[in-house]
């Protein structure tokens, strides 16, 4: 909406600049159009620029915004009122102050002695005003509870996060820091996938809002970001430009992604590698007690599966298919599909 209002404002201040150029001089002498043509051109030519800038300035003006309200969004109210009530009070005193410097000569030295005053005296009574902000805070109950505040940061969760559903587990672990929220647009993609006529995508959304469904009360609770960014077409650009604005961090498994994200200066953490990094290492020699579920390729060869879902080849546990055995670790192959372990029966 700003950024329509802004186009409309300088659009119309601009077909108003060219028709006034084109008034300046006798153009038809100088380039040999008629009048009625020159004003034309000049009211294009005025009305385009007006439109480009006013479309650069309406995005900038929304992003300020933006920040600004989340930035707001992260002060308590006793932050808030303190500071205003401060800034107010440092005004004052620079008025009272700024009556002997009027006085000075030349004015342009006063006019900034005057500008100085204000500013020193409006931050200086900003921060006197937060000294005490800890003790009106307890005073008035204002005091945020450590435990639903977390560290004060926020993490976000990407839409490929909450389809995996594994952030439910680690965010009941501890391991996600902060605040957990699920941004409005994210919210909004679930639910367009969720209504999708393809019945994968349809499932998949449906997965999603039924992890999210699953931690809607409670201590473990996931809220609603109320946060958009209108200029920003995709998902995933908006996400990376919520973490970097709001100095949090985002949970997600998209690969391409994560690496679009740190390139940008966002904060990423990444499912899949974390459970990368926290998968248990074998060596060669190490035992394993594991369930031979299927036949392998080869002849004799049993399969398994670690909790992980790491695959397990066993030689010679044909006859071991459907019960529990020990085995030891010969060798370990690591592929750009995933890791396989070789073993034989102990």
């Amino acid at each position: 909406m700003v950024v329509q209002l802004a186009r409309i404002v300088f659009f119309t201040a601009g077909a108003l600049g060219g028709f006034a150029v084109s008034q300046l001089i006798d153009w038809t002498e100088t380039i040999g159009f008629s009048q009625e043509l020159v004003i034309l051109i000049f009211i294009i030519l005025g009305a385009a620029i007006g439109y480009l800038i006013g479309g650069i300035l309406g995005r900038e003006a929304t992003r300020a915004y933006k920040r600004i309200e989340l930035r707001l969004r992260d002060n308590e109210t006793t932050d808030l009122v303190l500071g205003g009530v401060g800034l107010v009070f440092g005004l004052l005193v620079a008025l009272l102050v700024s009556t002997p410097l009027r006085l000075l000569e030349p004015r342009w030295i006063s006019f900034l002695a005057i500008v100085l005053l204000y500013g020193l005296c409006a931050y200086g009574g900003v921060q006197l005003f937060l000294i005490k902000k800890e003790d009106v805070s307890a005073r008035f109950g204002a005091r945020s509870d450590p435990k639903a505040s977390g560290s004060g940061s926020l993490t976000f969760l990407d839409t490929s996060a909450v389809i995996d559903g594994r952030f439910a587990a680690l965010h009941a672990s501890g391991f996600l820091p902060g605040d957990l929220r699920v941004p409005r647009f994210v919210l909004a993609e679930l639910q367009t996938l969720s209504d999708s006529a393809d019945e994968t995508k349809r499932a998949r959304g449906r997965r999603g809002l039924d992890s999210l469904a699953k931690l809607a009360a409670g201590d473990e609770a996931v809220g609603v970001f109320e946060a958009d960014y209108p200029e920003i077409p995709t998902v995933d650009a908006k996400l990376v430009c919520l973490a970097v604005d709001t100095k949090g961090a985002f949970v997600t498994v998209d690969f391409n992604l994560t690496k679009v994200a740190r390139v940008e200066g966002a904060t990423v953490l990444n499912v899949n590698e974390l459970a990368e990094a926290v998968r248990p290492a074998f060596l060669p020699g190490d035992g394993l007690h594991i369930a031979v579920s299927k036949e392998g390729k080869e002849s004799g060869q049993g399969v398994g599966y670690l909790e992980d879902g790491t695959m397990v080849v066993i030689q010679d546990a044909k006859t071991a298919v459907g019960s529990v055995i020990d085995v030891e670790v010969t060798s370990v192959l690591q592929t750009s599909a995933g890791r396989m372990i070789f073993a034989r029966p102990s």
